[in-house]
Protein backbone atom coordinates (compact mmCIF):
# COMPACT_ATOMS: atom_id res chain seq x y z
CA UNK A 1 0.00 0.00 0.00
CA UNK A 2 0.92 3.59 -0.75
CA UNK A 3 2.02 5.85 2.48
CA UNK A 4 4.10 8.51 3.33
CA UNK A 5 7.38 7.67 5.48
CA UNK A 6 9.38 10.61 7.85
CA UNK A 7 13.08 9.92 7.41
CA UNK A 8 13.58 12.81 9.59
CA UNK A 9 14.68 16.71 9.19
CA UNK A 10 12.70 17.49 5.64
CA UNK A 11 12.69 14.37 4.59
CA UNK A 12 8.73 12.51 3.64
CA UNK A 13 9.27 10.04 0.91
CA UNK A 14 6.40 8.62 -0.61
CA UNK A 15 6.51 4.62 -0.14
CA UNK A 16 5.01 1.38 -0.94
CA UNK A 17 4.68 -0.94 2.13
CA UNK A 18 2.64 -3.95 3.58
CA UNK A 19 -0.59 -3.54 4.45
CA UNK A 20 -0.91 -3.73 8.15
CA UNK A 21 -2.63 -7.18 9.89
CA UNK A 22 -4.33 -6.28 13.13
CA UNK A 23 -2.99 -7.81 16.06
CA UNK A 24 -5.04 -8.58 19.06
CA UNK A 25 -7.59 -5.79 20.22
CA UNK A 26 -6.36 -4.13 17.13
CA UNK A 27 -8.58 -3.14 14.09
CA UNK A 28 -7.92 -2.38 10.31
CA UNK A 29 -8.93 0.96 9.14
CA UNK A 30 -9.39 1.94 5.77
CA UNK A 31 -8.35 5.57 5.77
CA UNK A 32 -10.24 8.34 4.41
CA UNK A 33 -8.85 11.38 5.58
CA UNK A 34 -5.74 12.25 7.85
CA UNK A 35 -4.98 15.54 8.96
CA UNK A 36 -1.47 17.47 8.63
CA UNK A 37 -1.07 18.72 12.33
CA UNK A 38 1.47 21.12 13.17
CA UNK A 39 3.21 19.02 15.42
CA UNK A 40 3.67 16.90 11.99
CA UNK A 41 5.24 20.11 10.55
CA UNK A 42 7.24 21.03 13.37
CA UNK A 43 8.57 17.60 12.90
CA UNK A 44 9.34 18.52 9.27
CA UNK A 45 11.11 21.33 10.16
CA UNK A 46 13.24 20.26 12.95
CA UNK A 47 13.36 16.42 13.11
CA UNK A 48 11.31 16.37 16.34
CA UNK A 49 9.86 12.63 16.06
CA UNK A 50 11.76 9.40 16.06
CA UNK A 51 12.34 7.78 12.89
CA UNK A 52 11.83 5.67 10.39
CA UNK A 53 7.58 6.17 10.52
CA UNK A 54 4.59 6.53 8.57
CA UNK A 55 3.24 9.87 9.90
CA UNK A 56 -0.49 11.19 10.37
CA UNK A 57 -2.39 10.64 14.06
CA UNK A 58 -5.60 12.73 12.61
CA UNK A 59 -7.74 10.02 11.21
CA UNK A 60 -11.06 9.50 10.03
CA UNK A 61 -11.45 5.98 8.44
CA UNK A 62 -14.04 2.78 8.20
CA UNK A 63 -12.78 -0.45 9.92
CA UNK A 64 -12.44 -3.12 7.50
CA UNK A 65 -10.85 -5.94 9.49
CA UNK A 66 -11.13 -6.96 12.92
CA UNK A 67 -8.44 -8.50 15.22
CA UNK A 68 -8.60 -10.86 18.25
CA UNK A 69 -10.82 -10.54 21.25
CA UNK A 70 -12.48 -7.10 19.77
CA UNK A 71 -15.57 -5.94 20.90
CA UNK A 72 -15.47 -2.50 21.00
CA UNK A 73 -16.48 -1.73 16.86
CA UNK A 74 -17.78 -3.83 14.06
CA UNK A 75 -16.83 -3.95 10.43
CA UNK A 76 -18.13 -1.18 8.45
CA UNK A 77 -17.83 1.22 11.49
CA UNK A 78 -16.82 4.81 10.91
CA UNK A 79 -14.19 5.80 13.24
CA UNK A 80 -11.56 8.19 14.62
CA UNK A 81 -8.36 7.85 16.78
CA UNK A 82 -8.09 9.47 19.99
CA UNK A 83 -4.26 8.98 20.65
CA UNK A 84 -4.90 10.22 24.64
CA UNK A 85 -4.75 6.94 26.11
CA UNK A 86 -2.69 6.49 29.26
CA UNK A 87 -1.47 3.92 31.58
CA UNK A 88 -4.19 4.69 34.41
CA UNK A 89 -1.83 3.97 37.35
CA UNK A 90 1.16 6.66 37.54
CA UNK A 91 0.53 9.75 39.35
CA UNK A 92 -0.42 12.10 36.48
CA UNK A 93 -2.93 9.03 35.81
CA UNK A 94 -4.08 8.87 39.55
CA UNK A 95 -4.82 12.46 39.32
CA UNK A 96 -6.81 13.13 36.77
CA UNK A 97 -4.18 14.16 34.06
CA UNK A 98 -4.67 11.09 31.76
CA UNK A 99 -2.51 13.67 28.64
CA UNK A 100 0.39 14.11 30.68
CA UNK A 101 0.73 10.17 31.68
CA UNK A 102 4.60 9.00 32.36
CA UNK A 103 4.27 5.62 31.09
CA UNK A 104 2.03 4.93 27.99
CA UNK A 105 1.23 8.10 25.96
CA UNK A 106 2.68 6.74 22.67
CA UNK A 107 0.81 8.42 19.69
CA UNK A 108 0.43 6.84 16.29
CA UNK A 109 2.38 8.90 13.45
CA UNK A 110 5.15 9.79 15.94
CA UNK A 111 5.73 6.23 17.75
CA UNK A 112 4.06 4.32 15.61
CA UNK A 113 3.02 4.10 11.98
CA UNK A 114 0.03 5.78 11.74
CA UNK A 115 -2.64 7.70 8.77
CA UNK A 116 -0.34 9.05 5.89
CA UNK A 117 -1.35 5.46 4.41
CA UNK A 118 -4.14 3.15 2.50
CA UNK A 119 -4.83 1.70 5.88
CA UNK A 120 -3.85 1.92 9.56
CA UNK A 121 -4.10 -0.61 12.70
CA UNK A 122 -5.61 0.99 15.77
CA UNK A 123 -5.92 -0.29 18.58
CA UNK A 124 -9.49 -0.56 19.87
CA UNK A 125 -8.86 1.06 22.98
CA UNK A 126 -8.04 4.45 21.16
CA UNK A 127 -11.26 4.08 18.82
CA UNK A 128 -14.04 6.68 18.66
CA UNK A 129 -16.91 6.50 17.06
CA UNK A 130 -18.19 9.20 14.51
CA UNK A 131 -21.78 10.16 14.14
CA UNK A 132 -23.25 10.17 10.63
CA UNK A 133 -24.14 13.69 11.07
CA UNK A 134 -20.41 15.34 11.20
CA UNK A 135 -19.05 15.14 7.17
CA UNK A 136 -15.77 13.07 6.50
CA UNK A 137 -13.53 16.23 6.23
CA UNK A 138 -14.90 17.25 9.33
CA UNK A 139 -13.74 13.94 11.16
CA UNK A 140 -9.73 14.79 11.60
CA UNK A 141 -9.97 18.15 13.55
CA UNK A 142 -11.15 16.71 16.89
CA UNK A 143 -7.54 16.80 18.37
CA UNK A 144 -6.79 20.25 17.44
CA UNK A 145 -10.84 21.58 19.13
CA UNK A 146 -9.94 19.51 22.16
CA UNK A 147 -6.65 20.61 22.54
CA UNK A 148 -8.43 24.38 22.05
CA UNK A 149 -10.89 23.20 24.42
CA UNK A 150 -8.79 22.08 27.15
CA UNK A 151 -6.86 25.26 27.07
CA UNK A 152 -9.93 27.36 28.17
CA UNK A 153 -11.07 24.61 30.49
CA UNK A 154 -7.08 24.64 32.42
CA UNK A 155 -6.90 28.14 31.82
CA UNK A 156 -10.33 28.76 34.03
CA UNK A 157 -11.93 31.20 31.82
CA UNK A 158 -14.97 32.38 32.99
CA UNK A 159 -18.26 34.93 31.24
CA UNK A 160 -17.13 38.20 30.96
CA UNK A 161 -13.37 37.68 31.55
CA UNK A 162 -11.13 39.17 28.33
CA UNK A 163 -8.88 37.36 26.10
CA UNK A 164 -6.54 37.53 23.13
CA UNK A 165 -4.80 34.71 21.02
CA UNK A 166 -1.72 35.27 18.81
CA UNK A 167 -1.41 32.87 16.06
CA UNK A 168 -4.73 31.40 13.87
CA UNK A 169 -3.50 28.30 12.93
CA UNK A 170 -6.09 25.71 13.49
CA UNK A 171 -5.88 25.49 16.90
CA UNK A 172 -6.09 29.36 17.68
CA UNK A 173 -9.07 29.16 15.33
CA UNK A 174 -10.75 26.84 17.45
CA UNK A 175 -10.02 28.67 20.83
CA UNK A 176 -11.54 31.76 19.13
CA UNK A 177 -14.63 29.64 18.50
CA UNK A 178 -14.22 28.19 22.00
CA UNK A 179 -13.59 31.53 23.74
CA UNK A 180 -17.06 32.63 22.04
CA UNK A 181 -19.06 29.91 23.19
CA UNK A 182 -17.23 30.42 26.62
CA UNK A 183 -19.03 33.90 27.13
CA UNK A 184 -15.95 36.14 26.76
CA UNK A 185 -16.49 39.52 27.12
CA UNK A 186 -13.70 40.94 24.94
CA UNK A 187 -12.08 38.68 22.86
CA UNK A 188 -8.75 39.84 20.36
CA UNK A 189 -6.90 38.15 17.91
CA UNK A 190 -3.51 38.34 16.23
CA UNK A 191 -2.01 37.04 12.79
CA UNK A 192 0.82 38.45 10.90
CA UNK A 193 -0.79 36.46 7.93
CA UNK A 194 -3.80 37.96 6.46
CA UNK A 195 -5.34 35.29 5.24
CA UNK A 196 -5.92 33.37 8.25
CA UNK A 197 -6.74 36.65 10.03
CA UNK A 198 -9.60 36.77 7.31
CA UNK A 199 -10.70 33.47 8.37
CA UNK A 200 -11.05 34.35 11.86
CA UNK A 201 -13.05 37.58 11.13
CA UNK A 202 -15.97 35.15 10.29
CA UNK A 203 -16.71 34.20 13.71
CA UNK A 204 -16.70 37.77 14.97
CA UNK A 205 -13.70 38.65 16.98
CA UNK A 206 -13.82 42.14 18.47
CA UNK A 207 -10.35 43.52 17.29
CA UNK A 208 -8.08 41.97 14.80
CA UNK A 209 -4.55 42.75 14.29
CA UNK A 210 -1.57 41.73 12.06
CA UNK A 211 0.39 42.45 14.29
CA UNK A 212 1.29 43.21 18.31
CA UNK A 213 -0.23 46.53 18.84
CA UNK A 214 -0.05 47.51 22.71
CA UNK A 215 -1.73 50.73 22.11
CA UNK A 216 -4.92 48.89 20.44
CA UNK A 217 -4.82 45.84 23.38
CA UNK A 218 -4.91 48.29 26.36
CA UNK A 219 -7.21 50.21 24.51
CA UNK A 220 -9.80 47.35 24.19
CA UNK A 221 -8.99 46.56 27.78
CA UNK A 222 -10.10 49.27 30.36
CA UNK A 223 -5.64 50.03 30.06
CA UNK A 224 -5.37 47.23 31.91
CA UNK A 225 -4.52 44.40 29.69
CA UNK A 226 -6.65 40.97 28.92
CA UNK A 227 -7.45 38.09 31.97
CA UNK A 228 -5.68 35.95 29.53
CA UNK A 229 -3.23 36.04 26.31
CA UNK A 230 -3.45 32.33 24.80
CA UNK A 231 0.11 32.23 23.26
CA UNK A 232 -0.16 29.91 19.55
CA UNK A 233 2.96 30.65 17.69
CA UNK A 234 5.71 29.44 19.87
CA UNK A 235 7.75 32.04 18.30
CA UNK A 236 10.18 33.21 21.44
CA UNK A 237 9.71 37.22 20.69
CA UNK A 238 5.96 36.63 20.70
CA UNK A 239 6.31 34.98 23.71
CA UNK A 240 8.13 37.38 25.36
CA UNK A 241 5.90 40.24 23.85
CA UNK A 242 2.60 38.13 26.01
CA UNK A 243 4.07 39.85 29.31
CA UNK A 244 2.82 43.37 27.70
CA UNK A 245 -0.85 42.49 27.12
CA UNK A 246 -1.45 40.65 30.24
CA UNK A 247 -3.20 42.40 32.90
CA UNK A 248 -1.54 42.14 36.45
CA UNK A 249 -3.02 38.39 37.80
CA UNK A 250 -3.57 37.29 34.85
CA UNK A 251 -2.23 34.57 32.51
CA UNK A 252 -0.09 33.13 29.71
CA UNK A 253 -1.62 30.12 28.22
CA UNK A 254 1.41 28.96 26.08
CA UNK A 255 -0.39 26.37 23.36
CA UNK A 256 2.58 26.97 20.93
CA UNK A 257 5.69 24.94 20.98
CA UNK A 258 9.14 26.02 20.53
CA UNK A 259 11.60 23.19 20.96
CA UNK A 260 15.12 25.45 20.96
CA UNK A 261 16.53 27.45 24.02
CA UNK A 262 16.08 31.35 24.09
CA UNK A 263 16.07 34.36 26.66
CA UNK A 264 12.78 34.64 28.38
CA UNK A 265 12.47 37.96 30.61
CA UNK A 266 10.23 36.48 33.68
CA UNK A 267 10.35 40.01 35.33
CA UNK A 268 7.21 41.59 34.28
CA UNK A 269 5.18 38.38 35.31
CA UNK A 270 6.74 38.43 38.52
CA UNK A 271 6.18 42.50 38.98
CA UNK A 272 2.41 41.80 37.97
CA UNK A 273 1.78 38.49 39.17
CA UNK A 274 1.14 36.71 36.08
CA UNK A 275 0.91 33.03 35.97
CA UNK A 276 2.10 30.55 32.72
CA UNK A 277 0.29 27.57 32.07
CA UNK A 278 1.75 24.90 29.55
CA UNK A 279 -1.02 22.96 27.13
CA UNK A 280 -0.10 19.67 26.15
CA UNK A 281 -2.21 17.48 23.94
CA UNK A 282 -5.96 17.13 25.53
CA UNK A 283 -7.90 15.51 28.01
CA UNK A 284 -10.26 12.52 27.19
CA UNK A 285 -13.27 14.66 27.89
CA UNK A 286 -12.28 17.48 25.75
CA UNK A 287 -12.23 15.25 22.64
CA UNK A 288 -15.71 13.65 23.71
CA UNK A 289 -16.75 17.24 24.01
CA UNK A 290 -14.89 18.05 21.03
CA UNK A 291 -17.07 15.54 18.73
CA UNK A 292 -20.24 16.73 20.39
CA UNK A 293 -19.99 20.00 19.69
CA UNK A 294 -19.34 19.42 15.60
CA UNK A 295 -22.03 16.99 15.66
CA UNK A 296 -24.56 19.80 17.34
CA UNK A 297 -23.59 22.11 14.96
CA UNK A 298 -21.79 24.69 17.50
CA UNK A 299 -18.45 24.47 16.20
CA UNK A 300 -17.89 25.31 12.35
CA UNK A 301 -14.83 23.48 11.33
CA UNK A 302 -15.86 24.39 7.09
CA UNK A 303 -13.69 27.65 6.82
CA UNK A 304 -10.74 26.02 8.97
CA UNK A 305 -10.70 22.96 6.41
CA UNK A 306 -9.39 24.67 3.38
CA UNK A 307 -7.45 21.51 0.99
CA UNK A 308 -7.74 18.10 0.49
CA UNK A 309 -4.64 16.69 -1.28
CA UNK A 310 -3.51 13.11 -2.13
CA UNK A 311 -0.49 11.24 -0.69
CA UNK A 312 1.36 11.97 -4.08
CA UNK A 313 0.76 15.76 -3.23
CA UNK A 314 1.72 15.74 0.02
CA UNK A 315 5.12 17.63 0.12
CA UNK A 316 4.63 19.83 -1.95
CA UNK A 317 1.27 21.06 -1.43
CA UNK A 318 0.51 19.65 1.98
CA UNK A 319 4.22 20.34 4.41
CA UNK A 320 6.10 22.69 2.21
CA UNK A 321 2.87 25.06 1.58
CA UNK A 322 1.34 24.89 5.02
CA UNK A 323 5.10 26.15 6.55
CA UNK A 324 5.14 28.90 3.94
CA UNK A 325 4.78 32.17 5.94
CA UNK A 326 1.94 33.49 3.72
CA UNK A 327 -0.09 30.50 2.99
CA UNK A 328 -3.57 30.46 2.38
CA UNK A 329 -3.74 26.74 4.02
CA UNK A 330 -4.68 26.34 7.33
CA UNK A 331 -6.08 22.82 8.05
CA UNK A 332 -4.63 20.18 4.99
CA UNK A 333 -6.25 16.96 4.90
CA UNK A 334 -4.75 13.83 2.93
CA UNK A 335 -7.35 11.70 1.03
CA UNK A 336 -4.87 8.43 0.09
CA UNK A 337 -7.52 7.30 -2.55
CA UNK A 338 -7.57 10.73 -4.42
Amino acid sequence: MKAAKYMGKEELSIVDIPKPTPKEKEVLVKVKHTGICGTDLEAYKTGLYPVPVVMGHEILGVVEEIGENVKKCKIGDRVTYNGSISCGQCPSCLRGDYNICYDEFRELGIYKDGGFAEYVAIPTECLVAVPDSIPDKHGTIFEQLATGLQSIRVAGVNMGDTAVIIGLGTIGQFILQGLKLAGVKKLIVIDKNPNRLEIAKKFNPDVALKKIAIGKIKGATNRRGADYVFECTGRPAVINASSSLIRKGGSLIQVGISDTPFNFNFLPFIMSQNRIQGIYAWHPRDFEFAIDLIARKMIDPDPIVTNIISIDDIVEKGFKEAIKPDTKEIKILVDPYK
